[in-house]
């Protein structure tokens, strides 16, 4: 058998954006735990307008940075992975300060009865209802960037990933 290594370390610091790729950065949230290991991560794609992905917790530290880092460029859409809360506390927030089109999954009626976790509480939001729906194969796109939606339920009902090509 054959011991698979779990990679801990990671190049970040907090409130601090980091490129990891052409149009890809990545700023993570001061909300370390078992559940978010380091913190939980926000991405900025694109270049001139962009998009986010996950805005992260409530964290006022978290979204100045965020929008310092945004400056005076368009943010066109907010994409959701998933409605747990550390992912979407600070949406809110982040949609009023940019002004931007909200995406993601959504409710449906075929989900409604794991939205509880094994203890009985909740752990998605329930009431989320995106400006735009997303399921598998739908693309989102700016001027210089697309994203396509991947179904990947597991991690959460409502999960989505999102191919950058």
């Amino acid at each position: 058998m054959t011991d698979i290594e779990f990679k801990t370390d990671m190049e970040f610091a907090y409130a601090t954006p980091r490129e990891l790729a052409p149009g890809v950065v990545r700023f993570v949230a001061n909300n370390p735990s078992v559940f978010t290991f380091k913190g939980t991560n926000t991405y900025i794609v694109g270049t001139d307008d962009l998009a986010i992905i996950d805005p992260g917790p409530t964290d006022d530290a978290h979204l100045e940075a965020i929008l310092k880092h945004i400056g005076g460029r368009t943010v066109s859409h907010i994409v959701v992975t998933h409605t747990h809360r550390d992912h979407v506390d600070g949406l809110d927030k982040m949609a009023t300060a940019t002004k931007s089109k909200v995406c993601g999954y959504g409710r449906n009626e075929g989900n409604q009865g794991a939205l509880v976790n094994p203890f009985g509480t909740e752990y998605i939001d329930d009431n989320f209802n995106p400006d735009m729906v997303l399921r598998d194969g739908d693309k989102v796109s700016g001027s210089n960037w697309t994203l396509e939606a991947l179904f990947t339920p597991g991690h959460a009902p409502d999960h989505l990933c999102f191919a950058f090509p």
